[in-house]
């Protein structure tokens, strides 16, 4: 191959990366052996990015087409593979500059340049150690877990496309002095999942996801579970409202929350005292063993969040978190789960400040119904208020709302707040909790009577306010039916967080033709 044909090849795949990374929007995939291989198939390929790229993609596929003669570009000896002895690229940030060259002394330019790409693609590299530097994970690489690893003093960075697999034991655990920078693409999402096999997957084969930061929370020497006590790693919080834990971006944890011991599970995420400057957008979290996204204490916002059958609690949040959520969609499954949500302020002190007292705008949480294992949709105990706002509560066959101990104080102050939300379908708005309990746990107050304030603007009623593809769990459907156009919303606060214009129930736009969940999220059985 001459040295003509060698840069066209690596321009080639430089094209390919960019437009994976969604630079082309009329081009979503580019098979990269095909393009070297196939002149009528490169020239479509380039003819189309020239129409639809970015300038800069379109100068790229300019120069590509300014000096391709027409001619294959796959080596021709396809029979050769690549020697095990090769030395291993020690900075994998170039591909094709250090990579290549450094296959060049085993193979020559010929199948260093074409059989490498295939090897990059495919590789998996097996993480067993801590991380103590700065680290990128790049894209074309699978990362396996190979224990619990600890993000330290650094920055783990993840591009778009990767999959992290964590094998039995394993978590990825970003110590309060670390950040975790993990940012997919709506085509292209960074995928944490199990090892093992698809279809052979199950709930609590990993560990999941942990993020500490040093937000207030008001639990003194707070350490997070899943870490031994004496292992000062695993402690959290301080003084820094704004602090940041780093960034998850269009990410999927899938198969996560392994016991560590008894009755002691990792959560799919879990946010210890991050901050306001955390980014948690564009996240799902799938088949969770524990819970599927837990709180303990901080500042963090979300944001276009999927929970989908978690065995226990889908959202769960103790010891004074006070962030914000807006479009949020649960789905408890038919045969495992608990709450849709499950608040607590502190079970030693119920006044402890910070108070948990987050805000929820725009969220749709469904219950499964009558099925094997009945579910309770927003349960509220141990101090914490909350203000619940724009929300479907639909299919809930125990109750839509549970609060217990002190909660009249919490209306009293404000801190509690419910207005706004369609609750459809439901066994019942509240209190049989009191029928199954020894005896009253919230002091008389009758969820019910006050969730039909007038002055809420709440609406009951017996139908289902969402699609009946809403019952599938491999490939559900969020969209509320037309009614919800006719229902008084309140308009979410100005702000730079909120999307002010998000003014109806539920966390999908019953006008809109698309989702902001279509593409990323996935819902795999196995």
């Amino acid at each position: 191959m001459s040295d003509q044909s060698s840069l066209l090849v690596e321009k080639l795949w430089r094209l390919k990366r960019r437009i994976d990374k969604g630079a082309c929007p009329g081009v979503d995939f580019v098979h990269l052996n095909v393009l070297l291989k196939e002149p009528a198939y490169r020239t479509d390929v380039l003819r189309r990015v020239e129409a639809s790229g970015t300038p800069e993609l379109q100068a790229l596929a300019r120069e590509i087409m300014a000096n391709d003669d027409g001619q294959s570009l796959m080596a021709k000896s396809p029979d050769r593979a690549l020697d095990a002895s090769a030395p291993r690229p020690v900075n994998r940030r170039s591909l094709f500059g250090r990579k290549a060259m450094l296959l060049m002394p085993v193979l020559g330019v010929t199948v260093a340049t074409v059989a490498g790409f295939t090897a990059f693609e495919n590789r998996a590299e097996r993480i067993d150690s801590d991380i103590t530097t700065d680290t990128v994970w790049e894209a074309g690489t699978r990362y396996v877990l190979e224990d619990k690893v600890f993000v330290e003093n650094a920055q783990l960075t993840i591009e778009p496309g990767v999959i992290v697999q964590g094998e039995a034991g394993s978590a990825l655990i970003v110590t309060s002095g670390a950040k975790l920078f993990a940012r997919g693409s709506r085509n292209e999402p960074v995928v944490f999942t199990s090892a093992k096999p698809e279809g052979e997957r199950a709930r609590g084969d990993w560990g999941g996801v942990v993020l500490l930061g040093k937000a207030p929370v008001n639990e003194p020497d707070a350490a997070i579970e899943g870490v031994p006590e004496t292992d000062l790693r695993g402690r959290f919080g301080g003084s820094d409202s704004d602090h940041s834990c780093g960034v998850l971006q269009y990410t999927r944890i899938e198969f996560a929350g392994f016991e560590v011991y008894k009755n002691n599970e990792l959560n799919g995420l879990t946010l210890g005292g991050c901050g306001a400057n955390t980014i948690v957008q564009n996240v799902q979290v799938h088949r969770a063993l524990d819970d599927g996204i837990e709180m303990f204490g901080g500042t963090v916002d979300l944001k276009n969040i999927v929970v989908t059958g978690a065995a226990d609690d889908s959202i769960d949040w103790d010891w004074g978190w006070t962030g914000r959520v807006q479009f949020a969609v649960i789905q408890q499954h038919q045969d495992v789960g608990d709450n849709a949500f499950e608040g607590d302020n502190n079970g030693s002190d119920h006044s402890a400040r910070p108070r948990s007292e987050p805000t929820f705008y725009n969220v749709t949480l469904y219950g499964s119904g009558r099925s094997a294992k009945e579910h309770r949709a927003i349960l509220l105990r141990e101090g914490s208020g909350g203000h619940f706002h724009n929300m479907v509560i639909d299919s809930f066959a125990i109750e839509a709302l549970d609060t217990r101990d002190e909660v009249t104080a919490l209306i009293g102050m404000n801190a509690l707040t419910f207005s706004h939300n369609l609750l459809s379908n439901n066994g019942s708005l509240g209190n049989l909790a009191v029928a199954e309990e020894t005896d009253d746990d919230d002091f008389g107050f009758n969820e019910e009577a006050w969730i039909r304030t007038p002055s809420m603007f709440n609406k009951v009623q017996v139908e289902s306010g969402l699609h009946a593809s809403v019952r599938s769990e491999s490939s559900p459907q969020f969209r509320p039916r037309g009614m919800l156009r006719t229902m008084k919303a309140k308009r979410p606060p100005k702000s730079e967080f909120f999307d002010e214009s998000a003014a109806y129930q539920g966390a999908i736009n019953p006008r809109a033709t698309s989702a902001w969940l279509d593409d990323w999220t996935a819902f795999p059985e196995f």
